[in-house]
This record gives structure tokens, sequence and C-alpha cells, in this order.
């Protein structure tokens, strides 16, 4: 869309509910100096600049560019031309947001365990970023296998403890007994079996930082002893009388939503409070799914070279499957399915059928496209009815659609809308009568019929 403006004070106002890609400037603005035009827009924006002069030269274009614009280029310039500057700044852009994606990716995950292109990690990575410069307690949030352990270490990594150990355990993989035993350690004695002194994992993590998983799986009596750990930094064995000092960032992770555990009361609400400094909050794989090609080709690639077997290709339709699954596995559920696909179909190609009984009837079904019509006004075709009639219907739908969002948007503007739309305001104006729109009142009123 092209939103028109004739100054540099309503290019800004417009810009605030448009946000720009790219823009597109006389040197020539009545209420701005000739020489501030690009560095104000630069400041301001942010997006790309093609500025236009009457009569360029070459001096003028080299001191644009340095001003930071994209290229400088006659007013009369042909349409073609215009449009391959506004394609390459706008490339530009997507490559240097590409470029910096890919710096925050390596910064936080040197070891490239976490891929991704999906905003919503993005924002994870900023959240590592933050907490891992601290020695606060970050509590990992998110369902099974979406990556928390992979979270754990990145934070570990960037922190100033890496030179130190981080020692992970699965709380709920133990009992009560065995759990504090072996967070704590115990003395010769202090129970059956306990043949020896044995140091717990919070010694062993001394110095670094200890990576409590599925913490929402211990028991109330374990969660007071965590708790008093955490405030003081100090415990005793499991039979024993010598209180331990240690310094260890704590780091926990749960797939259990601890704030409706403790209103169950099978959390304690004070270590919640203890743990819950910096959440981090993981999306499930199916909220996105843009990885997923991404994280398929690694993991194919890694299955592959570990058996020394070729990956398969895969036909598009098992794609559609794959794309269409809701994997409640999340990221771990991937990985098996990836390495099961390698080992049965090596060099072959994969078809849904080969895919795995759990895809079967995974696809989103055709009725999912109805609300999406009902929501920009579009009928839903029936098959009773001959198609070219209901194609026209379903145009005028979409003109509808389409230029009344213009014309909201512009507030009622004809000139705007117009030029928008890449029409003229008479053509707007007849459209308008033939669609039977809604126009919003402007100060640029339609053409007298």
């Amino acid at each position: 869309m092209v939103v028109p403006a004739g100054s540099l004070t309503e290019a800004l106002a417009l810009a605030q509910s448009t946000r720009p890609q790219v823009v597109v400037t006389s040197l020539s603005l009545p209420d701005v100096e000739r020489s501030r035009v690009i560095e104000v827009f630069r400041q301001k924006l942010g997006a790309p600049i093609v500025a236009t002069d009457a009569d360029p030269q070459v001096q003028d274009a080299v001191d644009a560019v340095r001003r930071g614009a994209a290229d400088l280029l006659p007013v009369d310039v042909d349409r073609e031309r215009l449009l391959e500057t506004v394609r390459r700044a706008m490339s530009g852009v997507r490559t240097q947001q590409i470029e910096k994606k890919v710096q925050q990716q390596q910064e936080i995950d040197p070891n490239g365990q976490l891929l991704t292109q999906s905003p919503r990690m993005m924002e994870v990575f900023e959240k590592i970023r933050l907490v891992a410069r601290t020695d606060a307690t970050a509590l990992i949030l998110g369902e099974t296998g979406t990556g928390k352990e992979l979270v754990a270490r990145a934070i570990h990594e960037r922190s100033r403890r890496k030179e130190r150990p981080l020692v992970a355990v699965n709380c709920g993989a133990f009992t009560e007994t065995l759990l504090e035993s072996e967070l704590f350690g115990h003395e010769k004695g202090s129970f059956t079996g306990a043949v020896g002194r044995r140091d717990g994992l919070f010694e062993m993590a001394d110095g670094g930082s200890l990576f409590l998983d599925e913490l929402g799986e211990t028991s109330l009596n374990v969660q007071v002893n965590l708790l008093r750990v955490l405030e003081e930094m100090c415990f005793r064995r499991v039979g024993g009388r010598d209180l331990v000092h240690v310094d260890v960032r704590i780091i926990a992770a749960t797939n259990v939503h601890l704030d409706r555990a403790v209103d169950a009361g099978k959390f304690r609400q004070d270590l919640f409070y203890r743990l819950n400094v910096f959440p981090i909050p993981l999306p499930p794989l199916r909220e996105r799914m843009e990885d997923v090609p991404l994280l398929m080709r690694h993991f194919l690639d890694e299955f592959a070279t570990e058996y020394t077997l070729e990956p398969p290709s895969i036909t598009r339709e098992a794609m559609d499957l794959i794309l269409g699954y809701r994997w409640p596995g999340n990221v771990r559920q991937l990985r098996a399915s990836c390495e099961r696909w390698v080992v049965g179909h090596s060099g072959g190609r994969l078809r849904e059928e080969q895919l795995g009984p759990e895809f079967l009837g995974s696809t989103r079904p055709p009725a999912a496209a109805a609300p999406l019509h009902r929501a920009v006004g579009l009928p839903v075709l029936d098959p009773s009815r001959p198609i070219p009639d209901q194609l026209k219907v379903a145009v005028a739908a979409m003109e509808k659609a389409y230029f009344s969002e213009l014309l909201e948007r512009t507030g009622g503007h004809f000139g705007q809308t117009a030029a928008a739309a890449g029409v003229t305001r008479r053509t707007l104006y007849n459209k308008v009568r033939e669609l039977d729109l809604r126009v919003p009142e402007a100060d640029d009123p339609a053409p007298d019929a």
C-alpha cells in the first residue's frame, strides 16, 4: 500500500499508523531544509529512504547516500527504475534483519541447538541475554519437549559462572527421600544403604548453576528445604548436623502451571514467589510452526551423519501433514520422528502413509476456512451453484473488503485512498456507489456525480 503525504509533518503523522517499510521522498519539502530531509526521516522512522530531486548530479547522489539514503533519483524517474530501487532498499533491510537474528542466535546459542526463525523465540533469546548477566533465579516455563534444558544451558554459558559446572536434575524422577539425598547429599549410616558420606548436587554445583527440571513434581517437604537453601545458601546433608555453605545460581523449569498448583495447595506460595523472579515462557512447537522445516532439516542431517545414511526426501503431501500436525511432544517429538524417518526411509521419498499412525487425520479440516471467509466478508463457495456466478460474487466481496479497509485507514480521504489503490478518484467514487461502501467523513469528499 502506498500512502502519499505533502509534507514532512504529514508523513511522520501517517507513519504512526502505517509503519512504512520504505520512504520515497523529495528533498524539497515545505517544512524542512533540504539538507535535513534524509536525516530526519532516518532518525524518526528508521526505514530505508529513496530520495528524489529535480536534477541530481553524481556528487548529489554520493552526499545523499552518505547521509543515509539508499539512492537519489530524478523526480521524473521512470516507474520501473523506481520500483527496482525500492525493492533493492527493502531487500537490504531484510538482509540486515536476518543477519541480526543470526548474530543474536549465535551469541545466545553458539552450539546451534536452539534453531529458530520465530519472533516468539527471539523474545526468549532476549530474556536469556538479560538474565544471564545477573545471578537472578530464572524460571523456565513450557510444555514437555520445548527445550527447557537448552535454555538453561544457554543462560549458564553466558553467565559469569560459565567456567564452573552446570548440574542438572529431573526432580520428577526421584521419590521424596531419594531426591533429598540427591540434592543435599547424606552422611554415612543416615539410611539403609548409606555406606559412606556422599556429596549432593548443590555441593557439586558450587560456584556454578543448578538446573532443577520439573520442579513442580516435588513434595511439600522438599519444597520447604529448597526454600531454605535459596534464602540462605546453606543446608545440612541428610543425617548430618553441620551446615554446608554453597554459592549456586538456581535455574528452575516446570511444565506445571505453578500458580494453579499454589491455589490447589500442591506448591508452596513462598517458594513460588522466590522462584518466579525472572520467568521465561517457551512457546510450544505448534505456535512456532515456521520453525518446523528448519528443525527438520537439522535433525535429518544430524541422524543421517550419525548413522552414515542418506536423509529421505519428503513429498509435498507428507509435508502438508507434518505442518498440519499439532506436535504434542514438541521439538523432542519432532527430533524422534526425524530419527525414525532417517532409519526407516534412508535415501528414499517419505510419503504420507509412511509418517506414522499419529499423523493420520492430522490435516486441518477445510471447514476451518469458513471463519476466515466470514472475517473478511467473503462467501463460502456452494458446490450446487455454477462456479462463474459464485466467482462474480466472491470478487465483488473481495473488492468491497479491500476498498472498505483502505477508506477506513485513510479516514475517508478520497485522494489518499485512490492513490493507495492505484485508481483515479472518479473510479473510486464509482466503486463506492457500485459496492455500497460506507465512507468515513473526511476533509477530502468524493467528486460530484
